[in-house]
């Protein structure tokens, strides 16, 4: 259980600097190019900030997911990655459909 929640954790601390990469420093190419050829110059600001905070969330998910699993370890800890994922991957998909035309 240990294993599992500090991997958990150590993801999600890498999705959350994937994501501010993204956002920040607007690091698209993180993402395959298939994610973001069509996205017009001027839209690629809006478009990695999006995708960023997309990333962060589902990031975000996994840390508390982490912590109290290894805490109370008990498998209702996964409401958060389950929460985070959803809405993380929401953004993701909002993005792509918004800016990738």
């Amino acid at each position: 259980m240990i294993f599992a929640s500090v991997l958990l954790f150590s993801i999600g601390i890498l999705f959350i600097a994937l994501g501010i990469l993204m956002w920040k420093k607007q690091m698209i190419s993180l993402l395959h190019d298939y994610h973001y050829n069509k996205v017009r110059e001027e839209d690629k600001a809006s478009f990695s900030r999006l995708s960023g905070i997309g990333l962060i969330t589902v990031g975000a998910g996994m840390i508390p997911t982490g912590i109290i699993l290894m805490a109370t370890e008990s498998a209702l800890a996964f409401i958060a990655f389950g929460i985070g994922f959803a809405v993380g991957i929401g953004m993701l998909a909002y993005a792509g459909a918004k800016y990738n035309r």
